[in-house]
């Protein structure tokens, strides 16, 4: 009867053992093991947009920070630049990572891939440029693009209000259709700029006011100085406008190398965003009115801890939603020379 009470028990104890080891097993599975901790974060190279290498560095030091196995994969904003991008997606995704950061450098070509629709376990964050139309995006951490259109046209009315005249020239320079962005900044812009373009109060030359007529074929540079020796057709020699709506510190920067082409010394009142090394030294010499900083540490840190809740499944809270997509934005500050 002893032996028999002793195989029984010991008989318990091992089982017992098993259920347990399965459990653990099974816990560090699900929380904090380190296939859980695996991300993949998509940008675009920084060949044509300098702010592409800080939030790369940032990103890093953001994940690195919350413990995350990150994988970092770059490719060129170019049409090929964007296929490539889309396979990279497809080798994080293949290679069994649930939590996966983009820029998109063509959001319209993420969509048409299936990608996310065909794998509905994988969280996908947009860091700052919205992934639209897309049901399977998760988050976007971002600045609000609207707002920053809002701004920079802000202040090109006060400057309008402040000259007591009656009416001044104005020019409209935007970024690509690929990204979702460049659109919401006109149509931010336009909230405050339309009436008074309507009123003949701003009065632009080229008759180019459309979204479809002032966006650009990428956000480089050269581009963006073809757009404005485009603009300034319809100026007189040595004439240009009174200021130039440019949405971006790219666009910004390929407006002034036309102007300087076109032998304008005087620069007309020039907006832009992202705070670039090159568009502050334009601003410090008088040749960029403003930009904006878009605090792209905090919003690299802001796009981590999204990751970080969703690994964890803890709630993440928002007050905005951009398509009915939970949105956290970064703070937005009007750089001028008074900054510096």
């Amino acid at each position: 009867m002893r032996n028999k009470f002793y195989w029984l028990l010991a008989t318990i104890m091992v089982c017992g053992a098993i259920i347990t080891g399965l459990t653990s097993c099974s816990d560090n599975d699900d929380n904090n093991s380190d296939n859980q901790k695996k991300v993949a974060v998509l940008l675009p190279d920084n060949a044509r947009i300098a702010r592409w290498g800080i939030d790369k560095a940032n990103l890093e030091q953001a994940m690195a920070a919350y413990g995350f196995n990150a994988t970092f994969y770059v490719a060129p904003e170019t049409p090929e630049g964007a296929d490539q991008q889309v396979e990279q997606l497809r080798t994080a995704i293949k290679d069994g990572v649930k939590y996966i950061v983009v820029t998109s450098i063509d959001y319209k070509k993420i969509n048409e891939s299936g990608l996310l629709e065909q794998n509905p376990d994988v969280k996908l964050v947009c860091h700052d440029r919205f992934i639209q139309d897309n049901p399977r995006i998760a988050y976007l951490s971002a600045a609000d693009t609207k707002e920053v259109g809002r701004i920079q046209a802000q202040f090109l009315l006060s400057h309008f209000h402040a000259s007591g005249k009656t009416s001044m020239t104005l020019e409209i320079l935007e970024g690509p259709d690929t990204d979702v962005n460049a659109k919401n900044y006109y149509e931010g812009a336009m909230e405050l700029l339309k009436k008074y373009i309507d009123s003949k109060q701003l009065i632009v030359k080229s008759g180019k006011t459309a979204y479809n007529d002032v966006k650009g074929d990428s956000w480089n540079v050269e581009d963006a100085k073809k757009a404005m020796k485009d603009r300034l057709a319809s100026y007189g020699e040595g004439e240009c406008p009174d200021m130039v709506l440019a949405a971006a510190d790219n666009v910004s920067q390929g407006a002034i190398a036309a102007l300087e082409e076109a032998g304008i010394t005087e620069m007309p009142v020039i907006t832009g965003q992202d705070n670039s090394a090159k568009s502050q030294d334009y601003i410090k010499n008088g040749k960029q009115t403003m930009t904006i900083d878009k605090n792209l540490k905090d919003m690299a840190y802001n796009t981590a801890m999204i990751v970080n809740s969703l690994i964890s499944k803890s709630p993440v809270h928002t007050s905005q939603n951009i398509s009915d997509v939970p949105a956290i934005f970064s703070k937005l500050t009007v750089m001028t020379k008074d900054s510096y």
